[in-house]
């Protein structure tokens, strides 16, 4: 009887979200990964984690219901990433989202939905999930993914899984100290790395130079005429680069795959390439990732059809 209930489960959808920095985005997909709707709205982090929650559920449940009304089914398992490290009791390290270090996400998601498969995972441990299992790192045994946008992040994958270390913090790099003069450390406030190479990061510190609002694309643009922002940039890359050859030499990958904003500017990919074939014995390749800016949204994805098939195979054996 209880393989029965599970096959007359089969008809159900699974949904996926991801918490970005600017918008929320959602999909609904079948248990195989077939998407069937998606919507998006703004995040407004600002607003604080309730509201946020709040037109989350409110986009997401009337996303269920017309999946629900197309397909004749029920939702069965939800998973969710986010910014920052997730525990149960909050979110850690997400210094943009007010009133996510009070979050219980995982069990608002059950409360919320109704559902008890629920899963949870930072946004860029997600991407990495998702070039592992069908992007630029699949049938990689070692990889490394960096994501390089408003923010600075990494996750190693090794034998096709996530390295999510002791705390879910493994490869949050924007902490690295820089070992320069006044460099702000963690328990601060400060992220050194991210704090000087991160998108956002060039786009403040450019904007600081020029007395002016620039953005990170125009900040990659002006260094092509003016010396000043050129040198700001390459100081930058030259940074991101050292750091990610040492990265190199401590993993050893054979492949890193590169997400995130900044990710197909090609002064990033080339100063990255140039400082891994001088200073790593094993130089491993470098590529783009499969996915862009939906990269967060397609690891959430596998992320809930793991927890479904878990869940499945959980219940099959009581």
């Amino acid at each position: 009887m209880q393989q029965q209930a599970f096959s007359d489960e089969d008809n159900g959808f699974l949904l996926a979200i991801d918490f970005g920095g600017t918008k929320i985005a959602m999909a609904t997909v079948t248990a195989t990964g077939q998407r069937l709707h998606e919507t998006e709205i703004p995040t407004w982090a600002e607003q604080g984690a309730d509201r946020v929650l709040a037109r989350m559920f409110d986009a997401a449940l009337t996303l269920a219901s017309k999946t629900a009304l197309d397909t004749d089914g029920a939702l069965l398992a939800v998973a969710a990433v986010t910014p920052g490290i997730v525990q149960p009791d909050g979110i850690h390290l997400a210094p943009n989202n007010p009133g996510w270090e009070r979050l219980a996400l995982a069990a608002r998601l059950r409360e919320g939905f109704g559902v008890d498969c629920v899963s949870v995972a930072t946004d860029v441990k997600a991407a990495a999930l998702a070039e592992a299992r069908c992007g630029a790192l699949m049938g990689v045994e070692y990889g490394l993914y960096l994501n390089v946008g408003t923010g600075l992040a990494a996750a190693p994958v090794v034998g096709g899984k996530v390295l999510r270390g002791a705390h879910g913090a493994a490869g949050e790099i924007g902490y690295q100290l820089r070992g320069v003069m006044g460099e702000v450390p963690f328990v601060d406030g400060g992220a050194p790395l991210e704090n000087f190479i991160s998108g956002r990061a060039l786009a403040d510190r450019t904007s600081a130079l020029l007395g002016r609002t620039v953005t990170t694309r125009e900040a990659f643009e002006l260094a092509a005429s003016m010396p000043a922002v050129a040198t700001l940039i390459d100081d930058a890359l030259d940074g991101l680069a050292m750091h990610v050859a040492n990265m190199a030499l401590l993993l050893d990958p054979s492949h890193i795959v590169i997400g995130g904003g900044m990710a197909r500017v090609p002064a990033v990919l080339a100063a990255i390439e140039a400082q891994l074939e001088r200073a790593v014995p094993y130089p491993p390749v470098v590529a783009v990732a499969a996915f862009g800016k939906g990269a967060a949204l397609q690891g959430a994805i596998a992320a809930v059809m793991d927890a479904w098939a878990g869940h499945r195979v959980q219940h099959a054996c009581q």
